[in-house]
This record gives structure tokens, C-alpha cells and sequence, in this order.
């Protein structure tokens, strides 16, 4: 069943300018609400927006990550 409601989100174009931080997304993640360079930062900015939000922090982007277990 696919839900026609569903439009695709380019998330590159909105985390690009946020290399190395916290973000604070909205939770259909189309809305950057707060970025920082820790988490309590990030968290302060989104607050502010009165949204819920989750949270992720972005690697530099020259850098690869692979988890290990």
C-alpha cells in the first residue's frame, strides 16, 4: 500500500550548511529547528520553536563511518 501523502524530503540541501553539528529536526523531518555544536545548544534553539523535535548529529562530511560491533 503506498500512501500518496508521502512526498520525498531531500535532506542533503537542508543539513549541507550544518557539517559537524547537533541538529534539531521536526518529526517529519522537514524543518531544521536548532543546530549547535553540542546538544545542549541545539536543544535551546528548537525549544524555542515550541515543536517536537529529534535529534542528529552530523559527521563532517569528509570522513567515512563505519560502525563497528
Amino acid at each position: 500500500m503506498k500512501n500518496s501523502n508521502l512526498k520525498s524530503i531531500n535532506l542533503v540541501q537542508k543539513l549541507r550548511p550544518h557539517e559537524n553539528k547537533w541538529v534539531a529536526l521536526s518529526l517529519d523531518h522537514r524543518e531544521v529547528l536548532g543546530t549547535g555544536k553540542n546538544l545542549r545548544e541545539a536543544k535551546q534553539k528548537a525549544e524555542k520553536k515550541n515543536k517536537e523535535y529529534v535529534f542528529i548529529k552530523l559527521p563532517p562530511f569528509d570522513v567515512n563511518y563505519i560502525p563497528s560491533f
